[in-house]
Order: structure tokens, then C-alpha cells, then sequence
């Protein structure tokens, strides 16, 4: 299996540096978006799955680099961001005099942005849609006609998002792992081998 991650583009709030989280917004337009290199990447992937947070940045995303997918994606909320509450439009330097924000920078995951979602609650939805992912990749490995080529799934969605599922298909490394980060607009390839590794295939 070949899992291909993408990184939503760039919205004004990416560009301002203002946490997003759940808050819904458009991509920037034309080349503010930072799509511009992804098209030709992508144009000659056959994809078995396609899956898409259901957020309009994510489904902007798709419908620039690979419009032929957009009709036949899974659009899932399992697959937003960490839902920031009363912090999303914020920027760091705006939060950063806050005793409850700087005690969630911390430690998060025994502190919870007001109005937001905890870290088990986050980490809880992104398993329950791997879990998922997983069973239906045995299943297209199985019925992969071409078993000389691998069966690839494509997945656009968030950095915290990218950032868990990779660190759970590799074996389980930690979320800071900095492999695992990406900027808006780019993409993380991994390689599931048969040998039950999997690894991290270099940057395009």
C-alpha cells in the first residue's frame, strides 16, 4: 500500500498564523493557495481510495489538484483538526498571556481549549477512522489487480490529522515526530511493505 497524505492550501488564517481548527474557510486564490506544483504530481496516480475532511478548505484543496476525484472521495468529520474553540482566529501572540493557553501548550492533553475538544476526544476520532482505513486497505490489497504496482490511497486533510495517521502507520512514532510535518499545499508519501513496515518515501 501507498499512502499519500495532502495538506489542505493556504487560507487567510494560515497566512496570518491564526489557529483554524473546526472554523470553516476558504482556500486563498490562484497561486496564494501554494497548490500550484501539486496537479502534475498527481495526474498520473491511479487512487483505489480517496478520502477528504469534510471542511472547505480540504475539499477546495481536492477539487484544484485532482477534480476528477472530487465526486468519488469520502468527505469524513473524523478527519477535521483538533477543534480549538474559543481560540480559533487567535494567533499565538494574542494567546500567549493567557494562563489556561499556556498551560495547554504545556501539557495538552490534560488541558482543553475553552469551547474545544480535548486531546483524547481529537485522538479518539483520528483511531476510530484509522481503524477503518486499515480494514479497507487489507481489502484492497486483496482484490489489487496489479500486484506488481501499489494500491494507493489518497488522503486530504489537516496537519494535526497527518501528523497521527502517520505516526500510527508507522509503527506507532510520536505526533512531534518532524517527518511527519508538512507545510499547506504539500504532500507525505508512506509505503506499507510486505514485510509489515512501514516507511517514509522521500519528498517530490
Amino acid at each position: 500500500m501507498e499512502w499519500w497524505f495532502i495538506r489542505h492550501g493556504c487560507t487567510e488564517w494560515n497566512r496570518s498564523r491564526r489557529y483554524q481548527g473546526h472554523s470553516d474557510l476558504e482556500l486563498l486564490s490562484g497561486e496564494g493557495a501554494a497548490l500550484a506544483q501539486l496537479p502534475a504530481k498527481l495526474a498520473d496516480i491511479q487512487f483505489a481510495k480517496v478520502y477528504c475532511s469534510d471542511l472547505i478548505r480540504c475539499r477546495e484543496t481536492l477539487t484544484r489538484v485532482r477534480p476528477d476525484l472530487a465526486m468519488v472521495a469520502y468527505y469524513d468529520a473524523r478527519i477535521r483538526e483538533l477543534n480549538f474553540g474559543e481560540w480559533e482566529g487567535k494567533t499565538y501572540e494574542e494567546l500567549k498571556d493567557c494562563e489556561t493557553y499556556r498551560e495547554w501548550i504545556d501539557d495538552p492533553a490534560s488541558h482543553v481549549p475553552p469551547g474545544g475538544e480535548s486531546w483524547e476526544q481529537f485522538e479518539s476520532r483520528v483511531a476510530d477512522f484509522y481503524s477503518e482505513l486499515q480494514k479497507n486497505a487489507a481489502d484492497l490489497f486483496l482484490n489489487n489487480e496489479n500486484a506488481a504496482l501499489p494500491a494507493s490511497v489518497l488522503i486530504v486533510t489537516h496537519g494535526g490529522v497527518i501528523s497521527l495517521l502517520a505516526g500510527k502507520l508507522a509503527g506507532g512514532r510520536d505526533f512531534h515526530d518532524p517527518d511527519f510535518k508538512i507545510a499547506p499545499g504539500e504532500i507525505l508519501r508512506l509505503q506499507s511493505m510486505p514485510s509489515g513496515e512501514t516507511v517514509l518515501l522521500p519528498r517530490t
